[in-house]
């Protein structure tokens, strides 16, 4: 497990998280600038691990093992993102379903964070709300997998639960940016 923890990349993953929730908790004159920018940190994040997870089974199926994650003990991927009973919804690898919906919510908060004021604005700030909350249903089957259903359970896959951080982290922001529209502060000078 003490492996796991110092795998640079799931570090630089943590830290990618720990940015973006500092962008969400920030409290200054451009806060719903922040909120859009912690919106798309944790997409960037959540589509990044999610594109790692898509690899790491890639060479679980080619090479029957991978360099990029353990094979054993609790908190590992190799027995989660190498089981081909669970890691995948109809046919294909949930990697690639984290990476489109990600790149759904990209663009959805690109679009919020280049203009703000446009009148399509509201309705896509909507539509992030709601796929983002279409999400987390997935999020929370995917944990009950990996902790009752893959082989040798319970597993934490540590690329994957980063992907799941990242989905609640952005549902987060986009629910704050939703008060903000509401109470009238979505303008920078409306405090």
């Amino acid at each position: 497990m003490s492996e796991i923890l110092t795998d640079p990349v799931l570090i630089i993953f943590i830290l990618g998280l720990a940015i973006s929730s500092y962008l969400m908790i920030v409290n200054n004159e451009k806060k719903t600038s922040m909120l859009l920018i912690s919106s798309l940190s944790f997409a960037f994040v959540g589509i990044t691990s999610s594109a790692y997870t898509y690899i790491i089974h890639n060479q679980m199926v080619v090479q029957g093992s991978t360099a990029f994650c353990s094979s054993e003990g609790i908190v590992q991927c190799g027995s989660v993102i190498g089981d081909p009973q669970w890691n995948n919804l109809f046919g294909v690898p949930w990697g690639i379903f984290g990476i489109l919906s990600f790149s759904a919510l990209i663009f959805l908060s690109l679009c919020l964070y280049l203009d703000r004021y446009a009148k399509w604005s509201e309705d896509y700030l909507n539509y992030a709300w709601w796929a983002g909350i279409a999400g987390l249903p997935f999020v929370a089957l995917l944990v009950i997998i990996e902790l009752t259903q893959v082989e040798n359970a319970p597993h934490i896959c540590p690329f994957c639960t980063i992907a799941h951080i990242s989905l609640i982290g952005y549902v987060g922001s986009i629910y704050l940016l939703r008060n903000r529209r509401n109470i009238g502060k979505w303008s920078e000078n409306e405090g």
